[in-house]
């Protein structure tokens, strides 16, 4: 116990310390923004408030004040809709594709809204790590931190697709609480961009 405790402390440090570096950097301008692309469950919003278009809305906002912190490069192109056909389908992939190319990491964000059955939430996530090899950071809204109990406790909201990257252990990604400070530590901090990547499929960050 000891042990891992001494090891998360200094994970915890190591990865302030960069934070406060790019930190610096930024400030300075000699570095850009990772470039991230979010993936979440965005089919059937019915109403701004009790729906994930609440936290879309906030990062647009995020990105809108601080474009020196954030660059969501599908955040003008994300749809809400309960509407789908094959045309649209293959029109989401093709754009899915284009964004992908010039992506740093993925950002899945969860919420009591997700489904975690959604067939395009669950195919991004799959594209993004299988064929872009991209880190992900899962980021959990409504909370605010992240422990070893929680990925158990919000177990039956994490996607189909993470679940089996879980089980298999295939997937490099970290998980995060749904709060502006978090969000943008890890988005700094992992990058295929400097192949940064979480140790393994369940890394608290």
């Amino acid at each position: 116990m000891k042990s891992n405790f001494l090891n998360k402390l200094v994970h915890t440090q190591y990865f302030f310390r960069i934070f406060v570096q790019d930190k610096k950097r930024k400030k300075q301008g000699t570095m850009t923004p990772n470039k991230t692309y979010i993936a979440f469950d965005a089919d059937g919003v019915r109403d701004a408030e009790n729906s994930n278009l609440r936290i879309f809305n906030m990062m647009a906002e995020w990105q809108k004040r601080y474009p020196n912190r954030y660059c969501f490069i599908n955040i003008d192109s994300i749809h809400f809709s309960s509407q789908h056909d094959d045309t649209v389908e293959d029109t989401r992939k093709q754009a899915f594709f284009r964004l992908l190319d010039g992506a740093d990491n993925l950002l899945v964000v969860i919420s009591r809204h997700t489904n975690p059955d959604s067939k395009w939430l669950n195919w991004q996530i799959s594209r993004a790590v299988n064929r872009y090899h991209l880190p992900v950071i899962v980021a959990i809204d409504g909370i605010s931190c992240v422990t070893d109990d929680t990925i158990r406790q919000y177990w039956d909201k994490l996607p189909v697709k993470i679940r089996k990257y879980i089980g298999r252990d295939s997937a490099r990604m970290c998980y995060i609480p749904f709060t502006q400070t978090k969000v943008e530590m890890a988005l700094d901090y992992f990058s295929v961009r400097s192949q940064t990547y979480a140790w393994n499929s369940t890394t608290i960050y």
